[in-house]
């Protein structure tokens, strides 16, 4: 008995096996070929065998088999390109991504080392559009002003014999290990400014969120903390290279204004009266010491540091209008003391008795650090 008396039904039922192939089974276009070819083959047998029909008609059914087969190829060889497409557009779209994190946090990254965070952080935030001036004021800001007298006249030195490059590599080596210093979190509230040449310029209490707490004049402790942990550490420079570079401090307090200034280069920078008098605090002290006018060393001076007097100087710019100023130079108890003794204090506290220690232990544990990365993380104790 002759089961296939239409063809074209095996056709159709053959087209239909066809079309589940390509659209539901996801292999590659190769072995949808092969199952396209094995299901063709096998209607083609059943038509053959089974089919009473004209030559003519059953070979018509076949051809028209073979033409669907080649259809469904092709559809099935597009949407697997588009499906590689689609798969390397995705990659490259997370790639791209990646790259754009990466070169954000990057671009923050940089920002914060020219920067004040908060000052980072408003730019960030700000509409790309708004090009308004950052500016803003702060009434009790402590400035400082530090820098290598000697300095200028040893280069002249060594560039007279071609060792000028030395001379900037030890610079930066001293400059780096002040700016090192401001990492610790004794130091969390001092901001550095800028570097004028040997000149270092920091200030401290221009964070916004700090401005209102119960000690109004607690950053300014510690940015002469922070003058002395310089001095301790030049010292210990002058130690390695076997120079005597003496650094000298001017500290003022008072209101400034801060703002950022630039567009393609943008420089932070403070300006005021206050500013002034650190400048010519400085530039008037003495190498070594850390110099004040009055009304910054009563601060200090009910915070635990030493005062001494130097006497009535005429500081330009101020002078011509209120006469001459009456500077001290601040220093604290334990300065006098041995270096045993500074670094037997513990803890962080503001009085008298801690806060040679403090820098002393903080300058001494950086020291330590860097002689054990270089003897390959051992601690060599030093001989007496």
């Amino acid at each position: 008995m002759n089961i296939c008396t239409h063809p074209e039904f095996m056709v159709l039922s053959a087209v239909v096996a066809m079309v589940t192939c390509a659209v539901f089974l996801r292999l590659s276009c190769m072995l949808q070929l092969a199952f396209l070819l094995l299901t063709a083959g096998f209607y083609t047998y059943v038509i053959e065998i089974h089919s009473s029909q004209q030559l003519c008609r059953r070979g018509v059914c076949l051809v028209l088999m073979m033409m669907f087969v080649v259809a469904v190829l092709y559809n099935s060889r597009q949407l697997e390109a588009m499906a590689r497409l689609d798969f390397l557009w995705r990659l490259q779209a997370a790639k791209e991504v990646e790259d754009m994190k990466e070169q954000r946090e990057y671009n923050e990254c940089l920002l914060l080392n020219i920067l004040p965070a908060h000052v980072a952080q408003h730019f960030l935030e700000r509409d790309t559009y708004n090009e308004e001036l950052y500016a803003q004021s702060y009434q009790r800001v402590g400035v400082l002003f530090a820098s290598l007298p000697g300095f200028s006249d040893f280069y002249e030195q060594k560039e007279l014999i071609h060792q000028h490059v030395e001379c900037l590599r030890l610079l930066n080596h001293i400059i780096s290990d002040f700016d090192e210093l401001l990492d610790e979190c004794y130091f969390q509230e001092v901001e550095k400014i800028k570097t004028i040449g040997s000149s270092y310029m920091a200030a401290s209490g221009l964070s916004p969120d700090r401005q209102e707490c119960e000690d109004a004049w607690h950053h300014l402790s510690e940015l002469v903390l922070f003058a002395l942990a310089m001095e301790e550490t030049l010292r210990q420079i002058n130690t390695q290279t076997g120079n005597q570079f003496q650094l000298r401090v001017g500290v003022a307090h008072g209101p400034v204004i801060a703002g950022v200034i630039g567009a393609t280069k943008p420089q932070y920078d403070i300006w005021g009266a206050t500013v002034n008098m650190a400048s010519r605090m400085e530039s008037t002290g003495v190498d070594g010491r850390i110099q004040v006018p009055e009304s910054t060393s009563c601060i200090l001076l009910e915070r635990g540091f030493l005062r001494q007097l130097r006497g009535d100087i005429y500081v330009k710019g101020i002078s011509e209008r209120h006469g001459k100023v009456r500077t001290f130079l601040v220093s604290n108890r334990d300065e006098r003391s041995s270096f045993v003794e500074r670094g037997a204090g513990r803890g962080f506290s503001m009085n008298r008795n801690t806060l040679g220690a403090v820098v002393y232990s903080l300058v001494q544990a950086r020291k330590r650090e860097k002689l054990r990365e270089q003897n390959g993380g051992f601690h060599l104790v030093e001989a007496s």
